[in-house]
């Protein structure tokens, strides 16, 4: 018997397969049976070719859609073709930990009141902390160098610094979380500032100080790494404050107490929840008329109906933050503007929804930006009932 659906909707995400299937190896099943539902959204980079190839010791079903069905139409899907009493939602650009499967199963075991519970998911890689103290400011180049390979630093994991469109600026004391992209191995970390630094102006990670002027060079031992990597939290629950805008409970936030014991939340993460299949077909799964983003939200809004969405601390996720597509990106731009709108419609008032249509289009207009102006207008295109609006 078949307890567990475990659902994986792909797009063109082939590079991902090797990561979350051997970890999926892994996990600890022994009370349980679970079986992988993989729905592929007309892929054009051999992803089914290639899964059925690596022949994994897993139970997996591979489902091909003809189109692009997005998360919500690739979730509803599976869950059609899955044959587990629950269904977990799991994005492809993920690992699992030993117990994420066995933790979620145990919790909704044990708490029959709680309709969809939610994974801490922590972003893929571990992090080691620059620091930047000067009595003026130093300017860098956003682009470094780990280990010989090129990475540009990602706004989110800066502190008291000003992410300029060419440079940072860093002036008092500065953080940036630098992302470990392999582990047990050294680590030399080369920074290139625009100005020379002054003589007492630091870099350092703990006490390994940075060493030059226009070149700065930070180099620590595996073992230092060992003892200093953290965690950072993605997502430990989700929700959508006064203005319907949607947000991460702890994101960026390194992973501690704080985020070691269950509590119930507004919002689950599709990138890892478990749900009751028969309580998720009760109430029509995903709006499929979402695609992808606030599809979630949305869904949970229903699946309150059903009973509590609880986080879960004990099931951890690593995952790769917008691995279908680039943070605000034209389409990712697109589809959260109009999504926005269509979750308050469908969920909170008709009032609400000319409010922020209203706010909307002055922020595109005012911006030109055509594809806020353009998602703010497909929404009320969707909504009067004009289908296969595509971006």
């Amino acid at each position: 018997m078949c307890n567990i659906s475990v659902i994986l909707v792909n797009y063109n995400g082939k590079r991902y397969i090797d990561a979350l299937f051997e970890s999926l190896c892994e996990i600890e099943h022994d009370n349980f049976e679970f079986e992988v539902v993989f729905v592929d959204n007309n892929s054009s980079d051999d992803s089914v070719e290639y899964l059925k190839n690596k022949n994994y010791p897993l139970n997996i079903k591979i489902v091909e859609s003809k189109e692009n069905l997005g998360f919500a139409g690739g979730n509803n899907l599976g869950v059609k073709n899955a044959n587990g009493e629950y269904v977990v939602l799991l994005n492809n650009d993920t690992k699992v930990d030993k117990k994420w499967l066995s933790s979620l199963y145990e919790f909704m075991q044990k708490n029959k009141d709680v309709a969809m519970v939610n994974s801490k998911l922590l972003f893929f890689y571990d992090f080691l902390t620059v620091t930047f103290e000067t009595r003026d400011k130093i300017l860098l180049e956003k682009v470094i160098q780990i280990n010989g390979v090129n990475y540009q630093i990602d706004n989110k994991f800066c502190k008291n610094l000003l992410y300029q469109e060419n440079e940072l600026v860093c002036f008092g004391h500065s953080e940036i979380a630098i992302p470990l992209l392999k582990g047990g191995i050294d680590y030399e970390i080369c920074f290139k500032s625009i100005k020379a630094l002054e003589a007492d102006d630091k870099i350092k990670i703990d006490s390994n100080c940075g060493v030059g002027n226009a070149d700065i060079k930070i180099v620590v031992s595996k073992e230092f790494v060992e003892n200093n990597k953290y965690a950072l939290v993605q997502n430990a629950g989700s929700g959508v404050n006064e203005t319907f805008d949607g947000y991460d409970i702890g994101f960026c936030q390194r992973d501690g107490e704080q985020f070691s014991n269950p509590y119930e939340i507004n919002n689950g993460c599709g990138a890892s929840i478990m749900m009751r299949k028969s309580d998720f077909l009760s109430v029509k799964g995903f709006n499929e008329k979402f695609f992808m983003y606030y599809e979630d939200t949305d869904l949970s809004y229903r699946m309150k109906k059903k009973g509590k969405i609880m986080f879960c601390p004990d099931s951890v996720v690593r995952h790769i933050h917008t691995g279908s597509s680039t943070e605000w990106s034209p389409f990712f731009t697109y589809q959260v503007y109009r999504n926005k709108l269509l979750f308050v419609f469908y969920n909170i008032s008709i009032k609400e929804f000319w409010k922020y249509y209203k706010i909307h289009k002055l922020q595109g207009e005012t911006e030109n930006n055509p594809y806020k102006i353009r998602g703010t207008k497909d929404a009320i295109k969707i909504i009067i009932g004009l289908k296969n609006i595509k971006f």
